[in-house]
């Protein structure tokens, strides 16, 4: 069965990670069992940390931790996991009051990180937890901060750092939950002597900010309709009795995407990088490719070097190769690729694979790291969209292409790699293999209504493409 997926209008914030991992709770119950993995000593020490901060915070707030909380961290550090599942959920339904309001305790910061993070643990295979956090950790320069996206991102990462708790060797923040209340107290309290956080006023500026600029483009949009809409695509911008109004994930994005260059702001001295969680306009210009990740630079990158190129095309190339066999190269054709996929993910002939038959079998871990592969090919595809200069467009194009084959061929199911690559090739007349690259996501994920859709739109154009001119 494919991996169930929330779509990405719904974010990651305290209270929607609590619907996130009762849908997983439920998908991987069956696959999950009591096995002390090699990661296993590296997140009980993990969660002992976090039980050691959540006591640190209610004390310094003049409260007492939760024995629901005392006795989850401790089932998590003997990795009993149903206990520490059922209390985790105990907890997360506490923290709803009857009108549907949510007011988490000050100790679920370090109750939903060691939660999440336990999850992983069980769900992914040890090497390739540990390949994708730790390739993170070693990748980022001591005292930096990390803004995490995906629940990898941010988990993983945390499990492998020093001490995620002290900041050590980096910082980690989640960029889901920048505007939320519970979070920022918790991450204040956690690091709020170390670097510089926003409070609750600088939240409200970056507020307001971006509703006076999108209260801007709309207005434009309505008195100029003949131009091109400057309001994006699943921007819920409206003006209602005279006042604006912002709904939806997209709009809470760009709020973050200021709050994160407030913090940047705030914190000179600092290097800082990213894992997307959504494509933020207002990053997308200061962002380069930085092995998994992006570093964020602090003035708008105007072109990427060569030499960046080739380092990012080259640690991807030996990651694909160690995990999938040198089954991809710079002049592989969309049909070889379709045909390997075929064989290996639909049909599961394997006797000819020549990469690592673990990695096959690692449904999460071949969806984060595909993840990882489609948000660098949209960088490029977002910089080749915006370049006035017709050599550079295609020099950006090109690294979309090869990144998004990489990132198909690590997981053709993943709706996003699927999508976006399609999206790409649509443009450049190339129907035929964005047909291919469809029906071989919707055959590995059927049920996926977006993909579905994407695969009835590119047969009619198909299919009017081959009508004979009259």
């Amino acid at each position: 069965m494919p991996l169930i997926r929330l779509p990405k209008t719904i974010l990651v914030t305290a209270s929607t990670l609590v619907l996130l991992l009762l849908a997983r709770h439920a998908i991987a119950a069956d696959a999950m069992t009591n096995r002390i993995t090699d990661v296993f000593p590296t997140f009980a020490h993990f969660a002992s940390e976090k039980r050691l901060l959540a006591e640190s915070i209610c004390k310094k707030h003049d409260q007492q931790l939760s024995p629901d909380a005392t006795n989850l961290f401790a089932a998590a550090q003997k990795n009993d996991w149903v206990t520490s599942s059922n209390l985790f959920f105990a907890i997360a339904n506490a923290c709803r009051s009857p009108s549907g309001a949510w007011s988490p305790p000050l100790s679920w910061g370090p109750v939903a990180e060691t939660y999440g993070t336990y999850e992983l643990v069980h769900a992914w295979s040890p090497e390739f937890l540990e390949q994708f956090g730790n390739g993170i950790v070693k990748s980022i320069p001591a005292g930096s901060i990390y803004f995490g996206g995906s629940e990898a991102g941010r988990f993983a990462v945390s499990l492998f750092s020093q001490s995620h708790s002290q900041g050590r060797p980096f910082f980690t923040l989640t960029q889901n939950a920048l505007s939320d209340p519970s979070y920022l107290t918790y991450i204040r309290d956690m690091y709020g002597d170390k670097i510089k956080l926003p409070d609750d006023n600088d939240i409200a500026k970056c507020t307001e900010e971006y509703k006076k600029n999108a209260q801007a483009r709309l207005e434009h949009d309505q008195a100029f309709p003949s131009e091109p809409r400057q309001i994006r695509q699943a921007e819920d911008v409206r003006i209602i009795d005279g006042k604006i109004q912002i709904n939806g994930p997209v709009c809470v994005m760009a709020v973050h995407a200021l709050v994160v260059k407030l913090i940047m702001d705030r914190n000179p001295d600092r290097a800082f990088f990213y894992e997307e969680s959504y494509d933020l306009e207002a990053i997308e210009p200061l962002l380069i490719p930085h092995e998994f990740i992006f570093k964020i630079n602090r003035q708008p990158v105007g072109t990427i070097s060569s030499e960046a190129l080739r380092a990012d095309r080259e640690f991807w190339t030996h990651k694909t190769d160690s995990w999938l066999g040198s089954s991809l190269k710079t002049n592989t054709t969309i049909a070889e690729i379709t045909n390997f996929v075929n064989r290996t993910y639909v049909r599961n002939e394997v006797k000819e694979f020549k990469g690592d038959p673990r990695f096959i079998k690692d449904a999460e871990a071949r969806y984060a790291f595909a993840n990882l592969r489609c948000a660098i090919a949209g960088l490029y595809a977002w910089r080749a969209s915006h370049s006035k200069d017709p050599a550079e467009r295609q020099r950006m194009l090109t690294e979309a292409d090869f990144a998004f084959r990489q990132a198909f061929v690590i997981c053709p199911s993943h709706s996003g790699v699927v999508i976006r690559y399609a999206n790409l090739l649509i443009p450049a007349g190339r129907i035929s293999d964005a047909l291919n690259v469809a029906t071989i996501g919707c055959e590995l994920y059927p049920d996926h209504p977006a993909i579905k859709d994407l695969l009835e739109r590119l047969r009619a154009m198909n299919a009017l493409k081959s009508e004979p001119a009259k």
